[in-house]
């Protein structure tokens, strides 16, 4: 059975997989806040700018919410074709404000989904370099740190993989403080409006490759399901979770050699 009306803030609602995610949530007939850089039409309750990147307009953003919302979904992100600093405040640093300033203001039940993308494969192998950004919690730290790194790593891939280890850690306080959980949906290439920037930054023969092994792209309508699941009672003991939706094509690089059938 759906609970009653529920009180959503969607970051990201402008495009793509945000603005399907808060038109889910309205057309189920929630009280949907949807967050924007910009002005848009995103079927939604209210509607708020906020320029991700400035963590004063976070602040001032979240001094205005009261308490008992029910859902965080941080959709936001920039593509590998923005200035690098710009992809680490928005996919990183701002989920990160964001996250830490929503969970007092969740009732506890409550849920923060944010979504990271299969670009972060291979986080693991990553968390001593990335143990120096999850100590940057301001944006010249961010900076700092991205300046010492090697200019030839993704810096998208970068700032999803520290978006998952961060909601991995994030796990435990956040359930014993808040009775909140926190998970991240990793979605493939998706059909949005910003799928020419992945093209560009990641290269359209990869993408393509990626299309040929699971028969299409995703769409919307591929990821929002996820990320409402995760929001929903009845995934009530599921947290700390990374949920891949992309057809199965990283399990196919990463399980070795398939069952023949």
């Amino acid at each position: 059975m759906r609970p009653a009306q529920r009180k959503v803030i969607v970051v990201g609602a402008g495009s793509g997989i945000g603005a399907a995610t808060a038109a889910h949530f309205h057309d189920h007939g929630d009280h949907v806040l949807a967050v924007d850089i910009r002005d848009n039409a995103t079927p939604a309750s209210q509607f708020a700018r906020c320029d991700l990147r400035d963590a004063a307009a976070i602040a001032g953003l979240l001094a205005g919410l009261d308490p008992g919302w029910d859902l965080l979904a941080y959709v936001a992100g920039l593509p590998g074709t923005a200035p690098a600093n710009d992809v680490l405040r928005v996919n990183y640093l701002g989920m990160r404000l964001m996250t830490e300033g929503t969970l007092p203001l969740l009732r506890r039940g409550g849920s923060v989904v944010t979504v990271a993308s299969v670009a972060a494969v291979g986080w693991e192998q990553r968390i001593e370099a990335l143990n120096g950004l999850l100590e940057a919690t301001d944006a010249e730290a961010v900076e700092r740190w991205q300046a010492a790194q090697d200019p030839s790593y993704p810096v998208y891939s970068t700032s999803k993989q520290a978006a998952i280890l961060y909601v991995k850690r994030l796990t435990g306080p956040a359930w014993a403080k808040y009775g909140v959980r926190v998970n991240t949906v990793s979605p493939g290439p998706t059909e949005t409006p910003i799928l020419p920037d992945f093209e560009q930054s990641m290269g359209k023969d990869m993408l393509d490759t990626v299309r040929t092994v699971a028969g299409r792209h995703a769409t919307v309508d591929d990821i929002v399901p996820v990320i409402a699941f995760l929001a929903s009672p009845e995934a009530g003991w599921v947290t700390g979770q990374d949920i891949q939706v992309d057809a199965g094509f990283i399990t196919s690089l990463t399980a070795g050699a398939p069952i023949e059938l």
